[in-house]
């Protein structure tokens, strides 16, 4: 059997690419031949770049970084039509897409995850001509996951984006966003605040308690909208209902969903696993069902 381990050096602190022999130890034990490439994407050497051409050469590709990097990752085995299993190796800051599955632990509990482990199937999210591991979402507070410097993200961690939230504050109370929303069981319009179509069991380090699923392969995602309040006591109020997981608020919508489209009058930018996704004016994103499968501790 042959792998591929991807690995993102800078991603987090950097310090899983120090267990380079140990996962390839691992891997040779468990029966693997593997080649090992570096992701550079200052270099050129991005994720999707170096899947390209490489379909039915490998029966394992393991992703080494946060959850940006497995997004490249992820989108590029989407471009194949015989996908071999996911391995992952969470280096980032949050790690949200690992913490939902299950895959945490110490390098070496997380190495020998690689062989010990069992695949299972998990949904994808398809947003326009890309696809995402966990969540695809736009308005207050989105542009935090890529505009924070990623040296303050290796010193600081989580904690990073705390502190850039707190300082964009300002700002991000009052985005407003136009939309028409419109699913698989039905449309709305309005001014949002925030709005994200996910399948995770946290989002930027967080848990809507009492939202979350832990069935992340049953072919739905969730939407959840925010309407944009009217004043600054009326946020902390929606801010309350979230953390309490009390949906029963005329700001809020959420719903399973198996598709939704986005229509707004001027070009909204997007974050796609904590990645830059795009400015759009319409975005189509859908479910594609267990289509990968995954590597999760036992």
């Amino acid at each position: 059997m042959k792998a591929l381990l991807l690995i993102n050096g800078s991603a987090g602190t950097g310090k899983m690419s120090h267990s380079t022999y140990t996962m390839i130890e691992k891997l040779a034990l468990g029966g693997y031949e593997t080649t090992v490439l570096p992701i550079i994407p200052s270099a050129g050497f991005n994720a999707e770049t170096l899947l390209k051409d490489k379909e039915g050469l490998y029966d394992l590709v393991v992703c080494v970084g946060g959850d940006g990097t497995l997004n490249h990752v992820v989108d590029g085995l989407m471009k194949w039509e015989n996908r071999p299993v996911l391995g992952y190796i969470p280096a980032g800051s949050t790690n949200d897409f690992a913490k939902g599955l299950g895959i945490v632990g110490t390098p070496h509990q997380l190495c020998d995850n690689l062989v010990t482990g069992h695949p299972v199937a998990y949904d994808i999210g398809a947003f326009n001509d890309r696809h995402f591991s966990y969540v695809a979402a736009f308005g207050a507070f989105v542009a935090i996951s890529y505009a924070t410097d990623q040296k303050y993200k290796n010193m600081l961690g989580h904690a990073a984006y705390v502190l850039n939230g707190i300082s964009r504050l300002g700002e991000n109370i009052n985005y407003n966003c136009h939309m028409w929303v419109s699913t698989d069981d039905g449309s709305e319009e309005g001014d949002y605040l925030f709005g994200a179509v996910y399948s995770t069991v946290s989002i930027g380090g967080y848990s809507l308690k009492g939202q979350m699923r832990s069935e992340l392969s049953d072919g739905r995602l969730e939407l959840l909208l925010i309407r944009k309040p009217n004043n600054i006591i009326d946020i902390e109020q929606i801010a309350a209902s979230l953390l309490a997981g009390n949906i029963n608020s005329p700001y809020i919508t959420f719903k399973q969903v198996r598709r939704a489209k986005f229509v707004s009058t001027e070009p909204v930018n997007w974050t796609l696993d904590g990645e830059f996704g795009g400015s759009l004016s319409e975005a189509e994103i859908h479910v594609e069902k267990q289509a990968l499968q995954i590597i999760v501790p036992k």
